[in-house]
């Protein structure tokens, strides 16, 4: 008897299961929008009403700008390598630093036409070209 109420009671919680859409949650979306140098953005974050899921979508539109290349999170992480080893009193470093900073400075409009002429060489598959545009960028970077 126990054991049937125990199996009428299981059957009833997964047909009550299958009977729901499991991709349907009850909660609250949590919408912003903004603008950075890289082009317009918004980002939902969903939020079920337990709290149990959460997940959050970014779309971001670039507008036709070119995206960068790697240059800016180079220059940037050399220019705090080099105030770090002006601290540390490594001038050799310093040194080293101080002329990749200048180099990059210097080539930074070549650098990303490079960049934009490498992206457009693989999205036609010449290779070719690519791997020649790759290696003219390492020699400028």
């Amino acid at each position: 008897m126990f054991r049937r109420r125990l199996l009428d009671e299981f059957d009833n919680l997964f047909n009550s299961l299958l009977n729901q859409d499991p991709f349907v949650y009850k909660g609250k979306t949590q919408k912003e929008t903004g603008k950075d140098e890289l082009g317009d953005w918004s980002k939902e974050t969903f939020t079920s009403e337990d709290g149990m899921i959460q997940f959050t979508t970014i779309f971001r539109s670039t507008q036709g700008n070119t995206p960068q290349s790697e240059e800016p999170t180079n220059l940037e992480r050399f220019k705090k390598e080099l105030k770090k080893a002006v601290n540390l009193q490594e001038f050799e470093k310093a040194v080293e630093l101080r002329d990749k900073i200048k180099n990059l400075e210097d080539n930074k409009v070549k650098l990303n036409d490079l960049n934009f002429e490498l992206m457009k060489a693989v999205d036609q598959q010449d290779f070719e070209k690519a791997i020649e545009l790759r290696d003219e960028i390492k020699k400028l970077s």
